[in-house]
């Protein structure tokens, strides 16, 4: 009966929900309601069972989707959709699952279901991402991430972190893209979830490749593929391994050990084709065309590259074909074919704008450099070479006298080989005359006309030798002419950036110079808060993160906040926040933390002109706000995401903060901020903070800070007098951040009642 059915189901494949005529009556009749609903999810549950076969799953979809659309059950229409969607974005068929997911997310906006909602926006994000449109993949995801944030979806705000973390590193920004997936990797460790340790672990891997940390980056895919092969052990079907193999061969392939690289890209292209996962065969075969190319076999890099682009032309994938019409461009250049090599190494360009590849920009304009070069078109030529060192050093960082130190490594080599081959032709010389002389007191008279005639061959030998060797020198002076050209321009460029940086640190040194007045002074603060610490290190030079005093009816209100960005933007909204607070708490009487927040949030949205719904300013704060009655020592205490520790007998109390900003939230929400009432005692103390110090990587792991350890560092010295406990903060940040760069803006306010 069951083979009957099928054969049944797959004769009556349709097209579009709203019609049943190719679907068979016993297969969408329904007695009534409740039956229909039963029909529905037991097709949900077939669908599931059979998702290898994608024609019947594919039925038992349309089935349920007509069915749910007939009897407008939108919860089990919203399930139908997206499941469709999935299966056609699991078999690389990315329109239509565009088109069913996008019915999907309607659906969960219509019945209100945010989990829905957030899981149809990141399924979104999925597809994009993988037909290379980057922005709108992002989009989707930002869309995601602020629904799992307001839901405290651990398990979807690290999957979704891991994707946008994915995008950072394909648009070349590498220090936000590997903080996402720590971020995300703390989440899964936390979870115990192997699988998504294993893909955090395998994209951070990626993340040390592109910084050429092979040792680190070798370490992570290594952990990532071991956990890859326990689950494929346990029975689960999983791709991880996959990918990790093809890591290693990319790794193997930049640090130029093209065997192994050969190795793991044809392991990688038999389990591909065996899956007939043809995106990832398209992709193995560009890898494999660029180890080949490395290797100078240009035919073999060259068949496999046009495979790739023919096979990606097919599937409408333009992941990766900036990378590869740039090798085919490099290929049409060294077989003299320039015409094509302009076509390839244009179009190179054109992926890679469109797309938003720093690394790709680059390196197209290096090889286009180069290309008109050898046509003759200098102008052209340093035009690009311009633009290649210009995104070079962005991207890289890289020092200003790279290229002097390389001109004179480039020089002692060539006169080290130049004066190498000089004493071998002497010795070779000295080894003929020495021969010669033996024959001439052996052979008489008829040897010395045989030495005669040698010593007239060995001369236009050393004569050709010579020629060859002052053309040698010649191009070796060439050479070093051109390196000289590149270093003067190269220092040129160092001194104008030299000269600008000196304007602009001016410029921010009197920018702190302002902050700094802003803040409460020294002599207010000791009179209000007696004992007291202030530890605040700004990322640069000026600070986003503030804190603000004041004393109004016998209340002391006091606050630390971390603005948006850091640098110079931070230091503009920390300004706008210590003139909002002061007018809003001169302007009422009556004092509650609560109100203090909303009446902020409302000033900042108003002042910054932000809109639901309209993708543009997100700027705004998160802060910790404490009420203080002098009298009674009852404190008030509400935030946006910071919270305050109170240490009392040996034990840290967490006033939590509420999960908004100040400022526009990503989805609209009547959520009011929450006060908290707290009876303080004598000598109590009270940390506000901001997140910079607890984000800050270092350490022998390369990890963050964490909350943990500075709840335990305050443990450690909150019996020390409060100017001591700000040196153990300094010193212990100090060690821990070692030659990491610091990420964020840092503050700490300490305070004993």
């Amino acid at each position: 009966m069951r083979k009957i059915l099928f054969a049944l189901l797959v004769s009556f494949c349709w097209g579009n929900v709203s019609s049943n005529e190719n679907l068979p009556d016993s297969l969408i009749h329904y007695k009534n309601e409740k039956d229909a609903s039963k029909k529905i999810s037991y097709y949900l549950e077939l669908s599931d069972k059979n998702k290898n076969n994608f024609d019947l799953s594919i039925t038992y979809l349309q089935a349920a989707s007509y069915i749910s659309s007939k009897i407008n059950n939108n919860k089990l229409l919203q399930k139908s959709e997206f499941k469709t969607g999935f299966v056609y974005y699991s078999n690389n068929q990315y329109p239509k699952a565009i088109f069913h997911f996008n019915k999907s997310l309607e659906l969960s906006k219509i019945i209100y279901n945010k989990e829905a909602e957030a899981l149809s926006l990141n399924r979104l994000g999925n597809v994009y991402q993988l037909m290379g449109k980057y922005n709108d993949a992002l989009t989707k995801y930002e869309e995601a991430i602020a629904i799992n944030r307001f839901l405290n979806n651990d398990q979807e705000l690290a999957r979704t972190l891991t994707n946008i973390g994915s995008v950072y590193r394909l648009y070349g920004n590498y220090e936000d893209a590997i903080n996402q997936h720590f971020d995300a990797l703390d989440i899964y460790e936390e979870l115990n979830d192997s699988e998504g340790i294993a893909w955090s672990a395998l994209n951070i891997g990626r993340l040390f490749k592109m910084m050429k940390n092979y040792q680190k980056s070798i370490e992570y895919v290594n952990k990532s593929l071991s956990i890859y092969k326990k689950i494929k052990k346990s029975g689960k079907p999983t791709t991880g391994v996959t990918l990790c193999l093809k890591e290693k061969g990319s790794i193997y392939y930049q640090m130029g050990n093209l065997e192994q690289a050969v190795k793991y890209s044809e392991e990688v292209l038999l389990i591909n084709k065996q899956n007939k996962n043809y995106f990832g065969v398209a992709n193995t075969l560009s890898s494999l065309g660029m180890v080949y190319f490395n290797a100078r076999e240009y035919s073999k890099a060259k068949n496999y590259l046009i495979k790739s682009v023919h096979l990606k032309d097919s599937l409408k994938d333009n992941t990766g074909k900036a990378s590869i019409l740039r090798y085919l461009g490099r290929i049409c250049m060294t077989q003299g074919n320039l015409s094509k090599a302009t076509k390839n190494l244009q179009n190179s360009l054109k992926y890679a704008l469109e797309q938003n590849l720093k690394e790709d920009e680059k390196e197209a304009y290096l090889s286009l450099s180069y290309l008109n070069e050898r046509t003759g078109n200098k102008g052209k030529a340093l035009e690009y070479f311009k633009k290649y060192t210009t995104l070079k050093e962005r991207l890289n960082n890289q020092k200003i006298n790279e290229l002097e130190l390389q001109y004179e490594f480039d020089k002692k080599q060539r006169q080290i080989e130049f004066s190498q081959q000089q004493r071998d032709i002497e010795q070779k010389a000295k080894l003929q005359k020495q021969k010669i002389f033996t024959w001439v007191f052996v052979g008489g008279f008829l040897l010395m006309i045989i030495i005669a005639y040698l010593i007239f061959k060995g001369y236009q030998r050393k004569k050709k030798t010579n020629g060859i060797l002052r053309k040698q020198k010649q191009e070796i002076e060439e050479q070093r002419d051109e390196i000289e050209v590149q270093r003067d321009f190269v220092t040129k460029q160092r001194d104008q950036i030299s000269h600008q940086n000196s304007i602009i640190t001016d410029s921010i040194e009197y920018a702190k110079r302002i902050q700094t007045a802003l803040f409460p002074q020294d002599k207010f603060m000791n009179q209000v808060l007696g004992e007291y610490f202030v530890f605040m290190k700004p990322r640069n030079i000026v600070s986003g993160d503030f804190y603000w005093l004041a004393e109004k009816n016998n209340k002391t209100i006091v606050t630390v906040a971390d603005c948006t960005g850091h640098g110079v933007p931070g230091a503009f909204m920390s300004m706008l926040g210590i003139t909002l607070l002061t007018e809003i708490v001169n302007q009422n009487e009556e004092l509650h933390a609560d109100q203090i927040l909303e009446t902020l949030r409302k000033n900042i949205i108003e002042l910054l002109h932000q809109e639901y719904g309209v993708r543009g300013s997100k700027d705004g704060m998160d802060i910790a706000l404490c009420i203080i009655d002098k009298d009674t020592l009852e404190m008030q205490y509400a935030g946006a995401y910071n919270p305050a520790y109170i240490i009392r007998n040996k034990e840290i109390l967490e006033l939590k903060a509420d999960k908004m900003p100040i400022g526009i939230y990503a989805i609209r929400s009547d959520k009011k901020f929450q006060k908290v009432n707290f009876k303080l005692q004598k000598d109590d103390l009270i940390y506000l903070f901001s997140d910079g110090y607890v984000d800050q990587f270092g350490g022998e792991k390369t990890c963050k800070f964490k909350p943990k350890a500075f709840k335990n560092l305050l443990l450690d010295i909150y019996t020390l007098p409060m100017s001591e406990q700000k040196e153990q903060l300094e010193q212990t940040m100090e060690q821990w951040q070692g030659e990491q760069s610091q990420l964020d803006d840092m503050m700490i306010m300490g305070m004993r009642i």
